[in-house]
């Protein structure tokens, strides 16, 4: 079993850009790679932005597609099988001292937040600026991103938190109202309106939007509908709100986004 560097992947970096104890690159898989057992220096998130293969950790194995985000700690044991050519990941590497100086924990992540998903595309776009002020951009990225999930894990939270995050996710396509979910956690809308943002870090219409923008990003690079089929699916109003939102979110333009 071999242990890959920082900024070492097993298809070809296209870009790296280093911003201060983080470390962004962009890497392409044209062909085969090995399929061995390896693990890799650093802590890193990896966005599936073309392509994916079959994931497989020491006690599970699954298929990933365009537009989930893994989580690798380092030292993790794992292999990639089945590579979909051609691919393309971007991958974030996160060193000790960077989670030391802002107090974070890498394993307080979760793959799932849509923060984190998003955040991912933004992170790509400020690399490719690679500027100084792009260092900066792409730590504050991280942190909100980080912040939006791990201080929820930090600290006792009430049930109906955790019953209104499965119930959102569950519900993405649903334009529920907040009398509805009022109803549903049996607790006051004044209640919802005034806790959420303190739970969540947003409003509840940004959440939802963010929720349905992050579906988005795996039906863009697998179905053949139009942008307006996704903007109705993913319950927009019309594509024009779905492309204001998606960019909003991403920095992406749709059309730009699926020509990664």
């Amino acid at each position: 079993m071999i242990t890959l560097e920082t900024a070492i992947y097993l298809g070809t970096n296209t870009s790296s850009f280093s911003a201060g104890g983080v470390v962004v690159s962009e890497t392409e898989y044209q062909q085969q790679v090995s399929e061995d057992w390896h693990c890799h220096e650093n802590h890193h998130i990896t966005f599936i932005a073309r392509g994916g293969n079959l994931e497989q950790r020491t006690h599970k194995e699954y298929s990933v597609q365009p537009g989930d985000v893994l989580l690798y700690n380092s030292g993790e044991i794992h292999r990639n099988r089945n590579t979909q050519l051609p691919s393309l990941n971007i991958n974030v590497e996160i060193g000790d001292t960077f989670l030391k100086q802002y107090e974070l924990d890498f394993n307080q992540a979760s793959a799932g937040h849509p923060d984190l998903k998003l955040a991912m595309l933004r992170i790509r776009n400020e690399s490719k600026i690679g500027d100084s002020s792009s260092v900066v951009a792409i730590q504050q990225l991280l942190l909100q991103a980080f912040s939006a999930e791990v201080t929820g894990k930090t600290r006792v939270i009430p049930a109906w938190v955790h019953q209104l995050r499965e119930l959102l996710h569950d519900r993405w396509k649903e334009n529920l109202t907040l009398d509805e979910l009022s109803a549903i956690l049996q607790l006051h809308p004044v209640s919802i309106s005034r806790y959420f943002p303190h739970y969540f870090h947003c409003t509840l219409g940004v959440y939802i939007r963010k929720l349905k923008v992050e579906r988005a990003l795996s039906l863009m690079k697998q179905s053949h509908h139009s942008l307006t089929d996704i903007a109705y699916t993913c319950g927009f109003f019309d594509q024009s709100h779905f492309i204001r939102a998606f960019k909003s979110y991403t920095g992406f333009r749709p059309g730009d986004y699926m020509k990664l």
